[in-house]
């Protein structure tokens, strides 16, 4: 057998998504609103949740989380993509490689988890509203907040951990716009066996799980305020369900899929979806057609206006 090429690869070239110097600047000019929008909204939707006394409650508590996570996994992917749509092309060390597929995997799985804990919390306080304070204590939220932490960066620390323990010694050209977990291992000069092995445990665990119970939470939800004739309620399930769809069927299609089906032009597409466009989406989804955000936001408005009459 012919050895390898001993001369390892110490940074990865990004590709991106085309070669095509106008469509690098059109892809920019769409990207940045986006990623600025997104970036602004879940950083004011944290930060009123944060502020206004009225929004302490459990399902703001997990808003917040969510905003965060949305924040981390934009902020993780958007810049560099950026950056490498202005310059043409653009480089990533291998270090640098290993902390962004450890960031995002942590983000994207954590954020799975959080939705799950909405999802229960949204039940808990549609379908038993009488016993809602004790089926959510303040200790129980934290406690769910704490394992879709502890939940996301296991993932993040295994994937990144198992994918850069190989050697590098093929290529450095990486056929995507950020280090994901699939075109990385596709450079590997060593058997994957075991990485692609634990992505489908370990994502798949999360994400079936994870996705099982928003279904249940949910299901009951709808078939309750359908009884009841609540039409918002059905609207504002079926808009967070929408979302939800989105964010799996994309994380379902990226790493849940059998081995040897990578398709670089389609998978950056889809890629787009959960790195950038739902994170820009998810505060207004989640808050937006919420009335007591709403009202939070104009008493802030109001008190800034008060603020500068006096002065």
């Amino acid at each position: 057998m012919a050895p390898h090429n001993s001369t390892r690869v110490t940074e990865f070239i990004l590709l991106g998504f085309t070669s095509r110097r106008d469509v690098q600047l059109l892809l920019f000019s769409i990207f940045l609103p986006v990623y600025l929008l997104g970036l602004v909204g879940n950083l004011c939707l944290a930060i009123l949740i944060r502020a206004d006394r009225s929004l302490h409650v459990p399902m703001y508590y997990f808003l917040s989380h969510l905003a965060l996570m949305d924040l981390c996994s934009c902020n993780t992917v958007a810049p560099k993509m950026l950056l490498g749509l202005l310059k043409g092309q653009d480089t990533t060390p291998i270090p640098a490689c290993a902390l962004q597929m450890f960031f995002f995997a942590a983000a994207s799985d954590a954020e799975c988890c959080l939705l799950a804990a909405m999802a229960y919390d949204r039940y808990a306080a549609i379908c038993r509203p009488l016993h809602y304070g004790t089926a959510m204590p303040q200790r129980l939220c934290r406690l769910l907040v704490a394992v879709s932490y502890a939940a996301g960066a296991a993932s993040g620390a295994i994937h990144s951990g198992m994918a850069f323990r190989l050697p590098f010694c093929r290529a450095r050209t990486l056929d995507h716009f950020f280090c994901d977990i699939p075109p990385v291992l596709a450079l590997a000069c060593a058997n994957t066996d075991l990485n692609q092995l634990l992505v489908l445990a370990v994502c798949g665990a999360i994400q079936s799980i994870t996705l099982v119970a928003i279904m249940a939470s949910y299901g009951t939800i709808l078939c309750t305020v359908g009884r009841a004739g609540s039409q918002r309620a059905v609207s504002t399930c079926g808009s967070h369900l929408t979302a939800v769809g989105v964010l799996y069927g994309t994380l379902i299609f990226m790493y849940l899929r059998p081995d040897g089906t990578y398709a670089p032009q389609t998978d950056k597409m889809a890629s787009v979806f959960y790195t950038v466009v739902i994170p820009t989406l998810n505060p207004a989804i989640y808050s937006l057609r919420n009335a007591d955000v709403k009202q939070a936001v104009r008493r802030r408005f109001s008190k800034q206006r008060c603020s500068a009459c006096c002065f």
